[in-house]
C-alpha cells in the first residue's frame, strides 16, 4: 500500500466513513475509492482538491500538509 492509499483509508476512519460514503462525498464510484486505498490508482487533482476539503477537519494544518505531500 502507497503512503497516499494508507492515508485515505486512515483519514476516511476518523471521520467514519465507509467507502461508500467518502465516493459519494468526492462524486466518485466506490470502485475507484478502493482502487486509491489499494494503491492500484491515484486520485486526480480534482479528486484531491476535494479529498482536502472533506478531511481538513480531522487534520491540522501539519497532517493536512503531510497528506497532501
Amino acid at each position: 500500500m502507497s503512503k497516499l492509499a494508507g492515508k485515505i483509508k486512515r483519514c476516511r476512519g476518523l471521520k467514519g466513513w465507509t467507502q461508500e460514503q467518502l465516493a459519494r462525498n468526492i462524486g466518485v464510484s466506490l470502485n475507484t475509492v478502493q482502487r486509491w486505498e489499494s494503491g492500484k490508482t491515484v486520485p486526480s487533482p480534482l479528486a484531491m482538491e476535494k479529498l482536502q476539503e472533506l478531511l481538513e477537519d480531522v487534520l491540522d494544518g501539519d497532517q493536512l500538509r503531510l497528506f497532501l505531500e
